[in-house]
């Protein structure tokens, strides 16, 4: 299983990959720049995107929007990690297709939790 994470901030970027490394030996690929992702994608296909909401480039949500347009992305799972709370925010990225959210900052439990359930549905819908 293949991660990709979009996060612009460095700090956050070795947080959430050592993380993910704590329930996932699989590859993980960090990307700062949500359109150098969006070419990324269009190259390789991921198991799984952990994506930030505020990158240079475009939004978190916009990188979703255009993601979900590539139809080989259509049920991989896309996790949104953001500090805004703003329910809007949250009804827009599930109308868009993000599957899950986390609130920074990032509880460490919770996310390993989320990333095992979702490298569990993967797993069972192959």
């Amino acid at each position: 299983m293949s991660i990709l994470i979009v996060e612009d901030n460095p700090t956050n970027a070795m947080i959430l990959k050592h993380l993910a490394r704590k329930v996932a030996d699989d590859e993980i690929t960090v990307q700062a720049d949500a359109n150098d992702a969006l070419v990324l994608c269009h190259n390789t296909l991921f198991d799984m995107l952990i994506v930030d909401q505020i990158l240079p480039g475009m939004t978190g949500l916009q990188f979703v929007k255009a993601i979900r347009q590539l139809h080989r992305y259509d049920t991989v799972p896309i996790i949104m990690v953001t500090g805004d709370n703003d329910p809007a925010l949250r009804l827009a990225a599930k109308q868009n297709g993000v599957s899950d959210f986390l609130t920074k900052p990032v509880e460490a439990l919770a996310f390993r939790q989320l990333i095992a359930n979702h490298r569990g549905r993967k797993a069972t819908a192959e």
